[in-house]
């Protein structure tokens, strides 16, 4: 067996029991919500619409797309950017947001961090820095977030300088998938 069939296998077992790990620790018990669901509590949220911030101010990113959704509220039609939580407990989050710009070659950035209930979540900003407009990067930004029934999340967007297309890019590739501006999922963990 070559050395590269057996890295591949040892990555594939260690993928097997974090899985398992995972799956054991996010289910111990049902909630009253996830008997109502007839399942656990997530969703999957995404845009094919690139967002660029207009000004100075951080724009809250709309995601027209319900891509997989059960016990969490959001429309696809109104209020995009709010994601409610329906049940209380502990949610795992996390947004990826394809980011670029349009033109310029002066170094430049962009923030994406959480918001709860129209505050900025502590320690929850990343940022990713752009020289070239032929350049995307995917910026992370996840956590864990304790949250009371009725709270309202969004995702927000800054951008380090105005007039050069600075956000989160959306890419429709020619015979392949639509590459979001954002992919965002939500998991309730306990």
């Amino acid at each position: 067996m070559k050395v590269r069939s057996v890295l591949c296998l040892s990555a594939v077992l260690a993928g097997m029991l974090v899985t398992g790990a995972l799956i054991s620790t996010w289910s111990p018990r049902s909630t009253a919500a996830e008997e109502k669901t007839g399942g656990p509590i997530y969703a999957q949220l995404s845009s094919v619409v690139t967002q660029q911030p207009k000004g100075s101010d951080p724009l809250l990113i709309a995601m027209e797309s319900n891509d997989a959704l059960s016990g969490i509220g959001h429309s696809d039609k109104e209020k995009t950017t709010d994601i409610v939580i329906k049940t209380a407990g502990v949610y795992f989050i996390m947004a990826a947001a394809q980011v670029g710009k349009e033109s310029g070659t002066e170094s430049a950035y962009v923030d994406l961090w959480v918001k709860q209930n129209g505050k900025d979540v502590d320690n929850s900003n990343t940022r990713q820095t752009i020289r070239d407009p032929k350049f995307t990067a995917v910026l992370v930004c996840q956590g864990i977030a304790e949250c009371k029934a009725g709270d309202v999340l969004n995702v927000a967007l800054s951008a380090s300088s105005a007039g050069h297309g600075l956000g989160a890019i959306a890419t429709k590739p020619k015979g392949e998938p639509a590459i979001p501006s954002i992919i965002l999922s939500i998991y309730k963990v306990n």
